[in-house]
């Protein structure tokens, strides 16, 4: 008997493989939506966006969908969009750490 949490996982598992598959590492591409980020609003940043801002600004727009109307899919995304987010931010601080 799999309890509700496994089988969330598990399915988070198979999106973020599946994904994985399509789209390629989520870590370097968070790294470059950073640069393409930081380019497209060059004249209205003073600094540059971190990939894992990235992954927060996925967040928000998964959370901003919520609000519009109910679609699993968003809640699973944002789930995701979490974990990844805390893993890159975890690598960035234990990186600027080393320095």
């Amino acid at each position: 008997n799999m309890k509700v949490t496994d089988i969330d996982q598990e399915i988070e598992k198979k999106i973020i493989n599946d994904r994985k598959k399509d789209y390629g590492n989520y870590q370097e591409n968070f790294t470059l939506l950073a640069e393409m980020f930081t380019i497209i609003l060059y004249d209205n940043l003073k600094k540059v966006i971190k990939p894992h801002q990235v992954g927060q600004l996925m967040m928000a727009l998964k959370l901003f969908r919520t609000t519009k109307n109910f679609k699993a899919d968003n809640y699973i995304d944002l789930s995701i969009y979490n974990k990844m987010t805390k893993e890159v931010h975890k690598k960035e601080v234990a990186k600027k750490d080393k320095i």
